[in-house]
């Protein structure tokens, strides 16, 4: 649980201006290509990494008192390095040709709000349920949240579930990502640990140290594990730990059953002893959607963190998990500052749906939908055999 200056803003309304100022170690990095010039073992150097780590684990507040955002969004920020989508514009021709490039990431007002969200679970004894459009970066704030934990936290536990192991060690993957983001930080930072296990799908920190004739394991004694849960969910029985992700949590058929029989591991009493979250897209054809919608519109049930659903005419005052739909956080549809531009984006995604919709396919325009959902409907819409279009029926 974060302990920073409790001035969230607690809306993506926000309209947020020179965002740029919580990401200072970030943007003197890009300048200098180090984190601090004051040499190392120098007493400035390390009060520098003292006072980063208490913004990677409290949070950070601009001089003025106006924008806050907490220690894992502090630590996404500043020490995650990413492939983004820049514009680049052709000397020759003067076009503006999109490229990927590797760099840090920006600040964005749905993350901001994400991010407190999660804090607000932590604080309140929930977890988190989250539906979204793709391609919004969900994996790499995961990422970035277990690199946290495991160089800051001590004796921290954390865990990454899915229903296949593609889903952890592929080239796209949540794992694949940790590990690049952990590969930095152990180059750039004073953080670096020794590991006791470096392999696989599992890091720990730690060394041996011969004691008493014997060695015994010494050290911080974080962890990441990643566990493919495929027929056997039991798996998760006993794992309690910091975080614990469901990964691509829309194709996971074992989902309910292992989020019910980790919740022991995570509660005691009243009290929750860590935070678990779920996040998936829709499109998934066949069952392994059941569990990612059932956790979804009954948050109560499963201890997790209930959401207005304003995005839904239809079922306006009923309660749902998190839903980030394709309007938000929509690449060219975001200002300097991290805003999106909401007005603009539906207007682009109409145009989209509307060369869709126009596809011979029926099952195209469902799975379209589902991906780039408006809606958490849509997002549940499921392939299928059905001959019908069921985005344009509903």
């Amino acid at each position: 649980m974060e302990q920073g200056i409790d001035i969230y803003q607690d809306t993506v309304n926000e309209n947020y201006v020179d965002t740029y100022r919580v990401s200072p170690s970030a943007r003197h990095f890009d300048k200098h290509g180090a984190y601090t010039l004051h040499p190392k073992g120098t007493q400035d150097y390390n009060n520098f990494w003292r006072t980063e780590a208490d913004r990677c684990l409290n949070g950070f507040t601009t001089e003025d008192g106006k924008l806050h955002v907490t220690g894992f969004h502090y630590f996404y920020l500043n020490y995650c390095r990413m492939q983004r989508v820049i514009d680049r514009v052709d000397p020759k021709t003067g076009e503006v040709i999109s490229e990927r490039f590797e760099s840090f990431p920006r600040f964005y007002d749905e993350d901001h709000y994400y991010f407190n969200k999660l804090d607000e679970a932590r604080r309140t004894n929930k977890h988190m349920v989250v539906l979204k459009a793709r391609r919004k970066g969900f994996s790499y704030k995961a990422a970035a949240m277990l690199c946290r934990n495991y160089f800051l936290k001590k004796k921290s536990k954390n865990f990454v579930y899915a229903g296949l192991k593609e889903h952890l060690e592929g080239e796209d993957a949540i794992l694949t990502k940790t590990w690049l983001i952990m590969n930095f930080i152990d180059v750039h930072t004073a953080w670096t640990q020794p590991r006791l296990k470096n392999g696989g799908m599992a890091k720990i920190a730690g060394y041996k140290e011969r004691v008493k004739g014997t060695y015994v394991d010494r050290g911080v004694l974080n962890s990441i594990s990643g566990i493919s849960l495929k027929d056997d969910p039991d798996k998760v029985r006993g794992k309690g730990a910091d975080l614990a992700f469901y990964e691509e949590a829309g194709d996971f058929k074992e989902l309910l059953d292992a989020w019910n029989r980790a919740m022991p591991s995570f509660k005691q009493g009243n009290k929750t002893l860590g935070l678990m979250v779920a996040f998936g897209t829709g499109g998934t054809e066949g069952d392994g959607f059941e569990g990612l919608n059932e956790l979804f519109y009954n948050p109560e049930a499963y201890d997790v963190l209930e959401f207005e659903n304003e995005w839904s005419e239809a079922s306006m005052g009923t309660k749902c998990g998190y839903f980030c739909p394709i309007y938000k956080i929509l690449e060219g549809f975001i200002d300097e500052d991290g805003n999106s531009q909401e007005e603009a984006a539906k207007e682009f995604e109409l145009g989209e749906r509307e060369k869709k919709r126009k596809g011979a396919d029926p099952k195209s325009y469902d799975s379209y939908l589902a991906e780039n959902p408006w809606t958490p409907e849509e997002a549940t819409l499921q392939a299928s055999g059905n001959l019908f279009n069921l985005g344009m029926i509903k």
